[in-house]
């Protein structure tokens, strides 16, 4: 994970200094661990090297030239742990009552499909359209599977296995335009 942001940094910085500017420094750790105390269970190792080694990027700014992304395939942008906690939150009030308990456990496995929000999802992507990225953080197999999350849809497995395949795809799109 760390040598694919390091290489994503770096064909950026040779391809399009502009954008490069917009990624954010390390996120700091402090406000890292409040994130997965808010949310209450552990993060995968790879989510943890994502935002440790890059603060997503400031989705209020212009990335490119235009709002439709382009870093993340599928038109996302990668968030800031502050701005991954605020959607965390906005969401999570909407928990899906066939998965989640009052207890912060859930009846449904890593990968299941739901309606409208699991709170063992945690965002770390957004979409121009509102939708969200998000790793699973609930038990089983697929625990830290990408999911996606869509207002009029709800959250479902989303093509990539993880995080370390998402960003080979987005190394691959920057190495060949």
């Amino acid at each position: 994970m760390d040598r694919s942001w390091k290489r994503i940094m770096t064909l950026l910085a040779e391809q399009d200094p502009d954008r490069a500017r917009v990624l954010r420094p390390p996120a700091p750790a402090a406000r890292l661990l409040r994130l997965e105390a808010v949310v209450g269970r552990a993060f995968p190792a790879d989510l943890l090297v994502w935002w440790s080694t890059m603060d997503g990027v400031d989705d209020h700014r212009d990335f490119g030239g235009n709002r439709d992304g382009g870093l993340i395939p599928e038109s996302y942008l990668p968030l800031g742990v502050a701005r991954a906690e605020e959607e965390y939150l906005r969401q999570s009030r909407f928990a899906d009552p066939d998965c989640c308990t009052p207890e912060m456990t859930h009846r449904k496995q890593a990968g299941d499909t739901g309606f409208p929000f699991c709170t063992a999802l945690v965002p770390f992507c957004r979409a121009v359209d509102g939708c969200l990225l998000c790793v699973d953080l609930r038990q089983g197999e697929s625990r830290g599977l990408v999911m996606e999350w869509a207002p009029s849809e709800g959250f479902f497995p989303y093509h990539w296995a993880g995080l370390p395949e998402l960003l080979a795809e987005s190394i691959d799109r920057l190495e060949n335009p």
